[in-house]
């Protein structure tokens, strides 16, 4: 992908946002737009995106989740040491990877639904970055897929995943380049 594709993906999303805020993602009944871009870029993708974005304002405002913090805050709160404990020694039965991936999905879209419920200036939307954090214990589909599943009558506004990997197909996209995730909710750019 060149970088003009990237910049085209987050030209298209604003369009999308500003014109079609009330049907992103309609066609499969969730309001989720992913855009997916190569994870060496990420810097000058998330300073164009917040441009960007920025622009928006005040009819619409783009509110972030940035999904390393999030990550961040939960190995926080067990204590890095626990979390590194139990990944070297897992107690039998147990998948502490997992678990730990299931503890981020949750606190992301925690967040995501703190985040379209706050009061603003405009419209709402959520803007959830940096989710490489979340690799390899798990990905964006879960994240989406919690949101769906927990929130999916309250969620007042659209959520833009930003997702580091590259597009594998229509509805499929390659996580960070190595897990490929197929999003059958939404829309991906």
């Amino acid at each position: 992908m060149s970088s003009h594709d990237w910049r085209w993906k987050i030209n298209e999303a604003i369009e999308r946002i500003r014109t079609r805020y009330e049907f992103i993602g309609r066609k499969t009944g969730a309001p989720f737009l992913a855009l997916v871009y190569p994870p060496g870029v990420e810097t000058a993708v998330l300073k164009e995106w917040r441009t960007q974005t920025g622009a928006l304002r005040p009819e619409i405002d783009v509110r972030t989740v940035d999904a390393l913090e999030v990550t961040q805050g939960v190995i926080a709160e067990f204590g890095v040491e626990n979390v590194v404990s139990s990944m070297a020694n897992p107690m039998p039965g147990s998948d502490p990877e997992s678990e730990l991936g299931q503890l981020w999905v949750k606190a992301v879209a925690e967040a995501v639904k703190a985040r379209l419920a706050e009061s603003g200036p405009g419209k709402p939307a959520v803007s959830l970055e940096r989710m490489a954090a979340l690799f390899p214990a798990t990905g964006p589909r879960a994240v989406m897929q919690c949101l769906w599943d927990s929130a999916q009558s309250t969620l007042n506004g659209p959520v833009i995943v930003l997702i580091p990997g590259h597009n594998v197909g229509p509805r499929t996209y390659a996580f960070v380049g190595s897990r490929d995730e197929f999003m059958y909710r939404g829309d991906l750019l």
